[in-house]
């Protein structure tokens, strides 16, 4: 395969071998940890949690690591270790340093908040996708993100089984299809698919659009052109990238995703509404061309 270095976003390379090439002593251990890297996330201060696009299992080991700066209530800069003993009664985490770096897994508002700070390791105790936020309150005059990476083992050898571990593993049957074209010259699309929750799509997209005279994309996002305005659908990310969010019953719509060439999202409890695809971009009047995205769940 080819690839031009506009195209690559990372380069990992794993080995199971030492700098002596001497064999790692569990390399041949069916549960070694098989670690994923997922695309790097910015993390800002708002109402909102920070959705991600990864889905976790029960009993999967998950690596997290963060960097950067975040300006609170327009004075005070943190890093993502939040405040040493400082703390925010009103904060997702009263009883951890302020303005640290959150996450949860799912939306049951009784799952257990961890606490990441600037790296954290823990194994997930339930299926959900994973969520930040930043461990303070007050949203205002907020300024700054945390830069996010996170690694999940994907080893399912480790994932416990047992009478609650419920479809941990098991592949959701397809039971329907359907294929959307999704124009560049239009911010939202509706795919007219309703969403139901623990729903899993496989959303596969293929195509080229053009930007402008001067710029292409494939649904991956063009990288040399970075999303880094608030007019952006979703910041941080190439423009012309395939895009997605839910527009829920009661009109509330959910953060927007990345979705890229290949996806295999998952609703969450008490998720319903109905599917947007979207291109990452804030100026669609020059653009030209579609996308032919293949949805199944």
């Amino acid at each position: 395969m080819k690839l031009r270095p506009s195209e690559v976003l990372k380069l990992v390379i794993e080995r199971d071998t030492v700098a002596d090439n001497r064999p790692v002593p569990d390399a041949g251990n069916p549960n070694r940890p098989n670690w994923e890297n997922f695309p790097a996330v910015d993390v800002k201060l708002e109402e909102q949690w920070y959705r991600t696009r990864i889905n976790l299992m029960r009993g999967q080991r998950v690596r997290v690591s963060s960097s950067g700066t975040i300006t609170l209530d327009g004075r005070t800069q943190t890093g993502p270790e939040g405040l040493s003993g400082k703390r925010d009664p009103d904060a997702p985490m009263p009883d951890q340093n302020d303005g640290g770096l959150v996450a949860v897994i799912g939306q049951d508002p009784n799952a257990p908040m961890i606490f990441i700070g600037r790296s954290n390791e823990f194994v997930a105790d339930r299926d959900g996708v994973l969520y930040f936020t930043v461990n303070h309150w007050e949203t205002r005059d907020a300024r700054g993100s945390f830069r996010v990476n996170v690694s999940a083992d994907r080893n399912l050898s480790s994932v416990p089984v047992g009478p609650d571990s419920g479809n941990v593993g098991q592949v959701p049957s397809r039971g329907s299809e359907k294929t959307v074209t999704v124009p560049s010259t239009q911010q939202w699309t509706d795919t007219g698919i309703d969403l139901e929750p623990n729903m899993t799509l496989d959303i596969v997209a293929e195509g080229n659009i053009e930007l402008s005279s001067r710029y292409r994309s494939t649904p991956d996002g063009n990288r040399d052109v970075i999303a880094n305005t608030a007019s952006f659908p979703l910041q941080g990310e190439g423009a012309g990238a395939l895009v997605a969010k839910i527009r829920y019953r009661d009109g509330r719509e959910s953060n927007v995703v990345l979705i890229g060439s290949r996806s295999t999202p998952k609703t969450e409890q008490g998720e319903y509404g109905r599917l947007f695809l979207g291109i990452n971009d804030d100026f669609l009047r020059d653009n030209k061309g579609s996308y032919t995205v293949r949805i199944r769940w």
